[in-house]
């Protein structure tokens, strides 16, 4: 289908860094096309490349299954180690757990989480080294909106590897020494989540796990980041 003017076919997205089966990748397929098609630029970060929503697709597998039942394909996550670290790191904090226990076993549920949840942190990673062009450059596919797609079965070059080593090295050096703001990113997201489940609670007066269309809460979630992240650079959308 069409994004950002570049036609990305979502049956040859990047390769899983889990273990996924075809009714799994079939339904992921199902969830994220129509979501792509209502264009939320509200998130235009998680949905833009085809790298980034092939990280939209691990977040959400690792929401959606049970945690006892997720294995690495490590041969996947050498041909990725920028997806890999970020994956990593995102996935070993305490509040992506609670999100996932929340939205265990609703595909729906977690698709929103995810999406949510990798706009923050590539907006968070994208403010980090945007001013850094040995790391953007390697980070670049995560954003540019021209065409990405990338034979997998080729090997980077010498100078790809090397690169992608040292946007994976800085991208962890990052997160170590700014680990209070990287767990305030995790916990502004987990927050925002709730305020959403807050506002469709306040509507139906009842507990829910339902939650609004994503396709208005752009308002919301610029309100959202501007008064609670430790920021005003920038809104939230990037």
């Amino acid at each position: 289908m069409l994004i950002n003017g570049i036609e990305i076919d979502l049956a040859k997205l990047e390769k899983p860094l889990l273990l996924v089966s075809e009714d799994e990748e079939l339904l992921f397929r199902q969830l994220i096309q129509p979501t792509l098609e209502h264009e939320l630029i509200q998130c235009q970060l998680a949905l833009s490349t085809r790298k980034s929503i092939s990280l939209v697709r691990d977040f959400w597998l690792a929401m959606y299954k049970d945690r006892e039942k997720l294995y690495i394909n490590s041969g996947h996550a050498l041909l990725y180690p920028i997806r890999f670290i970020i994956f990593e790191l995102v996935t070993q904090a305490d509040y992506f757990k609670r999100l996932s226990k929340k939205s265990f076993g609703d595909e729906s549920l977690s698709l929103i989480y995810a999406v949510v949840l990798l706009q923050f942190v590539l907006r968070w990673i994208k403010e980090r080294f945007s001013d850094n062009k040995e790391v953007y450059e390697a980070l670049k596919l995560l954003y540019r909106t021209t065409d990405d797609h990338v034979d997998d079965q080729t090997s980077p070059s010498r100078e790809q590897s090397i690169g992608q080593a040292i946007a994976v090295k800085a991208i962890r050096s990052e997160v170590r020494e700014n680990a209070q703001e990287f767990a305030s990113l995790l916990y502004q997201t987990h927050n925002f989540l709730h305020y959403l489940h807050d506002i469709e609670k306040e509507k139906e007066e009842k507990e829910t796990t339902k939650l609004p269309s994503m396709r208005n809460v752009e308002d919301t979630l610029n309100q959202f980041y501007n008064k609670r992240y430790t920021t005003n650079k920038a809104t939230f959308t990037g």
